[in-house]
C-alpha cells in the first residue's frame, strides 16, 4: 500500500484541484449567508437540496442498478455451461465482471444526473411537508378539496410521478435491450447468429424464459399503474386549463361530463391492464390476450382525446351559455380570489360636470398636491443639475410621501448612486477605492422654480436639507440599484467619499472615509481571500497587500440580486424606492407569493429582471395566484435584510415561515417611521387591472357576452400615444355614497379605464377609475370608481385630442418647436374632486443643445374647457373664468406675503452661495449668484409696482 500512496494522494490533490472552485462557492456562500442574518436559511436550502437530490438519485439508480444486475445475474447462470475450459473461460468471465461493474457506474451516472435535476425541485417538498396539512380556508367547487392541497401537495405529487416514471421507462428499455444484446451475444458466441429479421425475432423469443418474462411484465405492469396514478392527477389538473374553443378556465362542462369520466375509465382501463400483465406471469396469456390488451388502451386513448372536441362542438357550443353558466360562475369567483380582486368595492361616482368655484375652494388643500413633474423629465433634469460629477448618476426617480413642516406632502425621491463605468478604473480603483455612492435629491411634486426648474427640498454634496424631517446623518449608498460590482472597505487604502471642489482632481480635492457598517465578509483570514480569489477569479484579491485582519469583503450589493439570493421561492417587485427615516436611507421593496395552481383562476404572466454575478437575465413567470405578502428593507449603509409580512392570510408565506423560522416579522415590528412609507405596488395594481377588465364583471351572463369588457385608458407622453402606468396621488377616498369632502387626504394609487373596443374602433371615454389605498392600516383596499353609464365623460386620450386642437394651446407649441425645442408632454393624471374630475398634465421644453427639460406650463381640463397656463394655480384661475387675485396687500401698501416668499428665496439663494463658496466649488458659487443677481432685480421691481412673472414660493 505504501508504494502506491504517492498515487493515492496525486488523485485526492487532482479532486481537490477540479472542485477547488465549487468548494471556494459554497464556503463564501456560507459567509455571505452568515453576514446577512440568515444562515438557517442557507442550511435548510442546503440540507433539502442534498436529501432531495440523495433520494431521488439513489432510488433512480438503485431501480435501474438492479434491474441491470438481475438481468446479467440471468446471463451468467444460463451461459455457465457454455463457457470453454481454459484461458478463453477465464477471460471470458474476466469479461463478464467488467461488464456488470460497467452496468453498475452506467446505473450511479443515471443516478447523479437525476438527482442532480430533482435537487432543484427542493421547494416542493418541503412545502407539500410544511403546507399540506396547513388549511388556506377556500374549497375548489369541483372536488371540494381545500386551496392548499392545489399549492403544496398536487405539485408534489406530479413531481414524484414524473421522477418515477422516467425510472420505470428507463429501467424497462434498458432490462430489454440488455437481454436482447444477451440473447444475441450467446447466439453469436455460439456461430449461430441469424441474418433474417424473424430469425432474430425467434431468438429473441427463444430467450424469452418463463424468468425474464416476469421480470419485463412486472417492469410493464408497474408502467401502467403509473400511468393509472397520472390520470388521477390530470382530473385535478383540468382545474388550470382551458381547452380550444372554450370560455372557462378550468372544469367546464365539457370537462365535467366527458373528459373527467374519460379520465376515470383511462385511470380504471390501465389499473386493470396492470393486474392482467402481473396475472399473465403465471397464466402465460396468448398474444390474442397482448393484443387485445393493446386495443384497449388505444381505444381508451383515441376515445380521451376526440370525444370531448366532439362533445364540445357539436353538444355544449350550441348551447354554450346555459351549459357553461355555473362553470363561468366558479371561474369568476376563483379569479377574483387568486388575484385579490374580491373585495374590490364599487362606487358610483357621483359625476356633476364641470370643475366650479365651490369644488376648488373646498379641495385647495388636495390641489395643493396635485403632481407636475413627470419622473422621467425630472431624472434627466436632476442628472444635469445634482449629478455633480459625471461619475454620480441617478437611475429611478421614486414617489413616497413625507410630514414636511406639518403639511401631508407628496414628494420625489432620486438615489446619487455611483456610476463606476464612466470613470472606467484599474481592478484596484474599481474594488477598493470607488465603492459608494451619495446622498439623495427630494423634491415637491408641485412646486416649480421660476426658469422651469425644480425646487429641491434636499440636494448637493454633502446633502442639504430645508427641512428637519428631511435630515440625512449617514448619506452613503454602499448597497442599491447600480452597485453591481463586489468591493473590499477597511484596507490600508481609504475610500472616495465625495468631491470636495470644482476641480475634482486627487489629493485635497477628494474627500475619504473608511467603512464602519456591519456589512461585509471578514477576509482578514488568507484562506478566506483565496476563498473568494477563487470565487470571483480574481488571484489579485489574494494577493492583494493593503488587505489588512479587519478587511471585509461586500459582496451582492445590488439590492435585486441581495434579496433574491435569500429569498428565491418569491417575486420581487421591479420598482423598489429610498425612503428616508431617523437621518438614514432605506429601500422599500415589495416581494410577492405566487403559485400556477389555484383552481379556476385565468393565468397572467410576470416579467422581472433576475439580477445575475455577472449581468443580468429577464424571464418571464406564468403564475395564476399572487398576492403581496412580504415588504422588504434593505438598509443603503450596512445592508442588512428584513422581511416581514405584510398579508398574514396568504397560506404560501405560512407555510415559508414554517420552513424558514426567524426568517420572516410581523409587520408591527416593522419601525413606526418605516411604516408611514409603505405603499400599495403600482406593478402589482397593473396586473390586477388587466384581470379587472373583464373580471370586473360578476354576473355569468354578462361575463360570457363582455358587453361590459374594459381597456385601460390611453394618453400621450412626449408624441406617442401609450397606455397610462398607474401614478401616485393625494386624494380623498369616496364614501359609501361617493362623497369625499369630509374625508381626510390620502396616499393612493390610480388607474382610469375606457371601454374595449377593437383596433381602430377604440372609444376612449373614461368608465371608471381604479384605486387602492396606501395608508396603513387600509394599504390595500381597492375601489372601482364607474362613472354614469348614460353620459359621456371625456378619458384621458379624448383630453389629449382636445389639447391638440385647441387653437390657442396649438399655436404655442407649434411656436416652440419652430424654435428648436423638443416638447415633452408629461402624465396626465385625472383626479376625482367631489364628483367633478379635473385633469391635468404638465408641459415641459426641452434645448436641443443642452437636454435640460424644463416645466414651462401646466395644462387644465374638465368636461368643458381645456387651457394653459405658467402655473397650476393660474391654469385653475383661468378654467374657472377668473383673474388670478392680487395677493393680500399689507397696511403698509406693500404685496407682503409675495415679498415675504422672494425675501425667502434670496434668502436660501445667499446661504447656497456661501456654502459654494466655502467647498471651493467657484462654478456653482457663480451660478447662484447670478440667481441672486436676478432675485434682486425682482425685487427692484416689485417695489416700484411693476408687473413681473411671479416666482413660486417654496413651502
Amino acid at each position: 500500500m505504501r508504494r502506491y500512496g504517492w498515487l493515492v494522494g496525486l488523485v485526492v490533490f487532482a479532486v481537490v484541484l477540479l472542485c477547488a472552485r465549487q468548494l471556494a462557492w459554497l464556503v463564501t456562500e456560507w459567509a455571505w449567508f452568515r453576514e446577512v442574518g440568515y444562515p438557517q436559511v442557507f442550511w435548510t436550502r442546503f440540507w433539502a437540496r442534498v436529501a432531495v437530490g440523495l433520494v431521488v438519485g439513489l432510488v433512480f439508480a438503485a431501480g435501474i442498478g438492479i434491474n441491470l444486475l438481475l438481468v446479467q445475474r440471468w446471463a451468467s447462470r444460463r451461459r455457465w455451461r457454455t463457457y470453454p475450459v481454459g484461458w478463453v473461460g477465464l477471460l471470458l468471465n474476466w469479461l463478464e465482471t467488467g461488464f456488470r461493474n460497467a452496468l453498475l457506474l452506467i446505473a450511479a451516472a443515471f443516478g447523479v444526473v437525476t438527482g442532480v435535476a430533482a435537487a432543484r425541485h427542493w421547494e416542493l417538498v418541503l412545502q407539500f411537508w410544511y403546507g399540506f396539512r396547513t388549511p388556506a380556508g377556500v374549497a375548489d367547487p369541483i372536488f371540494g378539496k381545500d386551496i392548499s392541497f392545489y399549492l403544496f401537495a398536487l405539485p408534489f405529487w406530479r413531481f414524484l410521478y414524473d421522477y418515477l416514471f422516467a425510472a420505470l421507462i428507463v429501467a424497462l428499455l434498458a432490462t430489454a435491450i440488455l437481454y436482447g444484446f444477451y440473447a444475441f451475444a450467446d447466439t453469436a458466441l455460439a456461430g449461430r447468429y441469424p441474418t433474417t429479421l424473424q430469425g432474430q425475432v425467434r431468438t429473441v423469443l427463444a430467450y424469452m424464459t418463463p424468468l425474464v418474462r416476469a421480470h419485463l411484465l412486472t417492469l410493464l405492469a408497474l408502467v401502467l399503474f403509473a400511468l393509472a396514478g397520472h390520470f388521477r392527477l390530470s382530473m385535478f389538473e383540468l382545474l388550470y386549463r382551458r381547452g380550444p374553443g372554450e370560455v372557462v378556465w378550468g372544469i367546464g362542462y365539457t370537462d365535467a361530463h366527458v373528459r373527467l369520466p374519460v379520465l376515470w375509465v383511462l385511470m380504471g382501463v390501465f389499473l386493470v391492464g396492470g393486474v392482467l400483465v402481473l396475472w399473465s406471469v403465471r397464466a402465460r396469456a396468448p398474444v390474442r390476450a397482448g393484443i387485445g390488451l393493446a386495443i384497449a388502451f388505444a381505444g381508451a386513448w383515441l376515445v380521451g382525446t376526440f370525444l370531448p372536441t366532439l362533445f364540445q362542438h357539436y353538444v355544449v357550443k350550441p348551447n354554450e351559455l346555459a351549459m357553461e353558466k355555473t362553470y363561468l360562475t366558479y371561474n369568476i369567483r376563483m379569479t377574483r380570489v387568486a388575484y385579490g380582486i374580491h373585495n374590490t368595492r364599487i362606487v358610483d361616482y357621483p359625476f356633476r360636470g364641470a370643475v366650479t368655484t365651490e369644488v376648488v375652494t373646498r379641495n385647495k388643500e388636495l390641489l395643493d398636491s396635485v403632481r407636475l413633474w413627470d419622473y422621467r423629465p425630472l431624472q434627466d433634469t436632476l442628472r444635469q443639475r445634482q449629478a455633480i460629477r459625471t461619475y454620480y448618476t441617478f437611475v429611478d426617480v421614486d414617489i413616497d410621501r413625507y410630514w414636511v413642516g406639518g403639511a401631508y406632502r407628496q414628494v420625489m425621491l432620486a438615489v446619487r448612486e455611483l456610476d463606476v463605468e464612466q470613470l472606467r478604473p484599474s481592478w484596484f480603483s474599481r474594488h477598493f477605492l470607488w465603492t459608494h455612492g451619495y446622498g439623495v435629491v427630494v423634491v415637491p411634486v408641485n412646486e416649480v422654480e421660476q426658469e422651469g426648474m425644480p425646487v429641491l427640498w434636499v440636494q448637493d454634496i454633502p446633502p442639504r436639507s430645508r427641512f428637519r424631517e428631511l435630515q440625512i446623518k449617514e448619506p452613503r449608498i454602499y448597497f442599491g440599484e447600480l452597485t453591481n460590482h463586489y468591493i473590499v472597505v477597511r484596507t490600508r487604502q481609504r475610500e472616495f467619499d465625495y468631491p470636495k471642489s470644482a476641480t475634482g482632481g486627487a489629493g485635497e480635492a477628494m474627500a475619504r472615509t473608511t467603512y464602519r457598517g456591519r456589512g461585509g465578509v471578514p477576509i482578514g483570514n488568507w484562506l478566506m481571500r483565496v476563498a473568494f480569489a477563487l470565487r470571483f477569479g480574481e488571484p489579485s484579491l489574494a494577493l492583494n497587500r493593503d488587505i489588512l485582519p479587519q478587511s471585509r469583503l461586500l459582496f451582492r450589493r445590488q439590492i435585486h440580486e441581495r434579496v433574491r439570493a435569500i429569498a428565491p421561492f418569491l417575486l420581487f417587485d421591479r420598482d423598489p424606492y429610498i425612503v428616508i427615516a431617523g437621518g438614514r436611507l432605506y429601500w422599500l421593496m415589495d416581494a410577492y407569493t405566487y403559485s400556477d395552481r389555484f383552481p379556476y383562476a385565468e393565468p397572467a404572466t410576470w416579467e422581472q429582471t433576475v439580477p445575475l454575478e455577472k449581468g443580468e437575465v429577464t424571464e418571464r413567470v406564468r403564475l395564476n395566484y399572487i398576492r403581496n405578502a412580504v415588504k422588504v428593507v434593505i438598509d443603503a449603509y450596512h445592508g442588512t435584510v428584513q422581511f416581514y409580512i405584510a398579508d398574514p392570510t396568504d397560506p404560501i408565506v405560512r407555510v415559508y415561515a414554517r420552513i424558514f423560522p426567524g426568517m420572516f416579522r410581523p409587520l408591527s415590528a416593522m419601525p413606526k417611521d418605516l411604516q408611514a412609507h409603505l405603499r400599495y405596488p403600482a406593478n402589482l395594481l397593473q396586473l390586477q387591472a388587466e384581470r379587472l377588465l373583464l373580471y370586473h364583471v360578476t354576473d355569468p351572463e354578462q361575463f360570457y357576452q363582455q358587453e361590459d369588457r374594459w381597456a385601460i385608458a390611453q394618453e400621450v407622453y412626449g408624441e406617442t400615444q401609450q397606455p397610462v402606468e398607474p401614478y401616485y396621488v393625494m386624494m380623498r377616498l369616496p364614501d359609501r355614497q361617493g362623497s369625499s369632502a369630509d374625508r381626510p387626504i390620502e396616499f393612493a394609487l390610480i388607474l382610469p379605464f375606457t371601454p374595449y373596443g377593437e383596433p381602430g374602433k377604440e372609444r376612449h371615454n373614461l368608465v371608471a377609475l381604479l384605486m387602492a389605498r396606501c395608508d396603513l392600516p387600509n394599504i390595500g383596499d381597492l375601489f372601482i370608481l364607474r362613472m354614469p353609464a348614460g353620459e359621456q365623460v371625456y378619458g384621458p386620450a379624448q383630453i389629449e385630442a382636445r389639447i391638440d386642437n385647441d387653437a390657442e394651446i396649438s399655436k404655442d407649441l407649434t411656436l416652440w418647436r419652430q424654435r428648436g425645442s423638443d416638447i415633452i408632454r408629461g402624465n396626465l393624471l385625472v383626479v376625482p374632486l367631489d364628483g367633478a374630475l379635473l385633469y391635468v398634465e404638465p408641459l415641459f421644453l426641452v434645448a436641443a443643445q443642452t437636454r435640460l427639460p424644463e416645466l414651462k406650463r401646466v395644462i387644465v381640463a374638465d368636461q368643458q374647457r381645456v387651457v394653459m397656463d405658467e402655473t397650476l394655480p393660474k391654469a385653475l384661475a383661468r378654467l374657472l373664468g377668473q383673474t388670478p387675485s392680487p395677493p393680500p396687500v399689507a397696511p403698509d401698501g406693500q404685496r407682503a406675503p409675495d415679498l415675504m416668499a422672494l425675501a425667502t428665496e434670496i434668502e436660501r439663494t445667499l446661504t447656497e452661495a456661501e456654502e459654494s463658496a466655502r467647498r471651493g466649488d467657484w462654478a456653482r458659487f457663480g451660478e447662484r449668484f447670478n440667481r441672486l443677481r436676478t432675485l434682486v432685480q425682482q425685487l427692484r421691481q416689485r417695489l416700484s409696482g411693476a408687473t413681473v412673472t411671479e416666482p413660486t414660493s417654496p413651502r
